[in-house]
């Protein structure tokens, strides 16, 4: 996996891996940011109601050496991205209301709900490693097999792509309990592929499922937004998308949205995975998908 450059991107990744504390101080960064850009470790400390010390061990789990690295790191992304902006923090006020929008009207609603759906996409578009995206890519062209599991909204996302990469002629099948899941891993090997999509990354079936996949030597990928969660610790390959911070930030205030476009992101991946691997297929595969579409068309309306 490449190194994230941008701490509000790092932050995020990781802010369900926090304890309270450190949520607090990444409470204050990501609503806060642009009246931080010249504080000191002792203003940001004071604001987020912490310790020194506490700040110190937050950039330190963030993988920076020191507050002063962190700072610097800070500033220069305020900067590039211009979050100083009058219209970035209002944006940024509306996206970043814990979970529920700050106004009632249908306009702020429906603002909310679009910009956090930008906004999970860029990040995700942001922490795209290229290079892991197209071995991913080959990988799923090259396996014998290829199975597809997760979880709720995440088996929505494992069925789209098995809809996508079957018409490029991939064997391909997804699962989204665990009885089917463990029936469907049990018979790959290292000629196959399994990839395990779950927004948290803490789906007990997938997770399970990537332990057996890698102590029996199958290759496997995990798609979630969470860095540090079980199963993108356990993959072969890694590929982070966007997370909806807004649903998490605030919890002292009552939440009712949990939105679908949470994993919205992984439908994007998927569909970046089989736009690349239908560009690396040789022409017989196009063949059949053309084939497959034609049918398809025939049958509508």
């Amino acid at each position: 996996m490449q190194v994230m450059s941008d701490p509000f991107l790092i932050i995020k990744s990781n802010y369900t891996q926090f304890n309270p504390a450190m949520q607090q101080i990444a409470d204050l960064i990501l609503t806060r940011s642009p009246e931080l850009i010249n504080s000191t470790i002792g203003d940001i400390a004071e604001r987020a109601g912490v310790s020194n010390a506490s700040v110190t061990r937050f950039v330190q789990m963030l993988g920076y050496d020191n507050f002063k690295t962190f700072h610097r790191s800070l500033q220069h992304s305020l900067l590039s991205h211009r979050l100083a902006s009058k219209e970035q923090q209002n944006a940024s006020s509306l996206i970043y209301g814990g979970g529920v929008p700050n106004t009632d009207d249908p306009e702020g609603i429906c603002r909310y709900v679009i910009e956090s759906e930008i906004e999970m996409l860029r990040d995700t578009l942001q922490l795209m490693d290229f290079k892991v995206i197209k071995r991913v890519a080959q990988k799923i062209l090259n396996a014998r097999s290829v199975i597809f599991i997760g979880e709720g909204r995440s088996f929505l996302a494992a069925q789209s792509a098995f809809t996508r990469f079957v018409r490029l002629g991939v064997l391909c099948s997804a699962f989204g309990d665990l009885h089917s899941m463990i029936a469907g891993v049990c018979v790959l090997d290292e000629r196959d592929l399994l990839v395990g999509i779950s927004n948290m990354g803490r789906s007990g079936p997938v997770n399970q499922c990537l332990q057996y996949a890698k102590e029996k030597g199958i290759p496997t990928v995990a798609v979630t937004s969470v860095g540090g969660s079980p199963i993108a610790k356990l993959a072969d390959e890694l590929i982070l998308t966007g997370l909806n911070y807004g649903n998490f930030a605030n919890r002292s205030q009552a939440t009712f949205y949990e939105p679908g476009s949470e994993n919205l992101p992984q439908f994007s991946v998927i569909d970046c995975l089989y736009l690349l691997a239908g560009s690396l297929q040789q022409k017989g595969f196009l063949e059949r998908y053309y084939e497959c579409a034609k049918m398809i068309d025939e049958d509508h309306v």
